[in-house]
């Protein structure tokens, strides 16, 4: 009988701690660049990942590293396995990117909604507005799940103080992002239909989205 992904990555993250800090080293940089790659089988995806760690452990046992078992080019063999990894369906990818937007969009109704809680104080929502703001919010959240994936790519086999520039140039993007859906709010001057709704509507959505992701990461991480 086949193990749930969760229990793949659950294995994997336990045996992790058995190697030595140079083959960790090595095999995180594999494991964030294989996974990055959200295209491919998730399944498929984590085991290899633990094939090629129980692999590395036995290895181990004889003294020999990570270099040494699988070579000094670890990007070209990560790219090697990717390509050799199966396609995630449709269906999943969407699922996937759904639990991700859920997340994102959850947080920022949560952050938007925090203040008119608060006060209790009801809103009023201009139709016009409102199209184009979901509109850029969802751009921008995309545009940062695609800076997400690939900066884990980039960074995977990086030298540590590179990481660490990329992770505040990231940082920085995100904040900006994040500032401008907010900044659109208040520069476009009201316009379409409007609509009034009470101050818990925007916070309760938020945490509604934020529950609706949860549960499909629970469904992807049980399903075999």
């Amino acid at each position: 009988m086949k193990v749930s992904v969760k229990e793949l990555i659950r294995q994997n993250n336990e045996k992790r701690k058995q190697l030595t800090p140079e083959n960790q080293q090595y095999y995180e940089n594999l494991l964030v660049y294989i996974r990055a790659n959200l295209s491919r089988n998730e399944r498929a995806t984590e085991e290899v990942l633990l094939e090629m760690l129980e692999h590395l452990l036995e290895a181990q046992k004889e003294g020999k590293t990570a270099s040494e078992v699988f070579g000094k080019n670890p990007k070209d063999l990560a790219d090697e396995i990717i390509a050799s990894l199966p396609k995630e369906s449709w269906k999943r990818q969407l699922e996937f990117a759904f639990e991700i937007l859920f997340t994102l969009f959850g947080w920022y109704l949560i952050v938007r909604g925090i203040f008119p809680l608060l006060n209790k104080e009801n809103q009023i929502i201009y139709s016009g507005n409102l199209v184009i703001s979901t509109l850029l919010l969802v751009g921008s959240l995309l545009m940062l799940i695609y800076l997400i994936v690939n900066l884990l790519k980039k960074e995977a086999f990086q030298e540590p103080k590179t990481k660490q520039k990329m992770t505040i140039l990231f940082g920085f993007i995100t904040i900006v992002l994040f500032a401008m859906s907010f900044y659109v709010r208040f520069a476009i001057q009201p316009f379409g239909p409007s609509f009034e709704v009470s101050y818990y509507t925007i916070f309760g959505l938020g945490c509604f989205m934020l529950l609706a992701s949860y549960l499909f990461k629970k469904m992807r991480e049980q399903k075999v």
